[in-house]
């Protein structure tokens, strides 16, 4: 069955040092702490509540929000795959890929922000969908 594999760098706050400012972490050790960490709910969950049923319709399924550590570029790495029943389009891709940044900064993966600021370490990933990268296998 085909993956669709979407991640991006995800900085780390640490509202243990100042709540309303947060500085970004840069200790490896700190960062490193955090891999493997995950969030529970399932992004194909609501891949139709806007509406469009496209994505629906072609089998997604879904689609964790995990968190792993990269030692060579010393970041944490926001992952989410889904997989499908066939390889999707270019511009079903590009559909799954809008639909994830919007879930990553203004759905689950905001809800998840939230819930990691009381915690202490607070990974966010980007809005901005140039930096995300996609890959899909069969």
């Amino acid at each position: 069955m085909p993956t669709i594999r979407f991640s991006a760098p995800a900085p780390v706050f640490d509202f243990r040092i100042d709540g309303d400012d947060p500085p970004v972490v840069d200790d490896p050790t700190e960062l490193a702490a955090l891999d493997g960490l995950k969030h529970d709910e399932i992004f194909s969950d609501y891949i139709s509540d806007g509406g469009d049923k496209t994505l629906a319709e072609a089998g997604v399924s879904g689609g964790e929000l995990e968190f792993r550590y990269d030692a060579k570029s010393k970041q944490l790495i926001g992952i989410t795959e889904y997989t499908a029943p066939r390889l999707l389009t270019k511009s079903e891709l590009a559909l799954l890929k809008e639909y994830t940044v919007g879930q990553w900064s203004d759905g689950i993966g905001s809800n998840f922000f939230q819930e990691r600021m009381s915690l202490g370490l607070a990974p966010q990933l980007p809005i901005d969908e140039r930096a995300v990268s996609v890959e899909q296998r069969s």
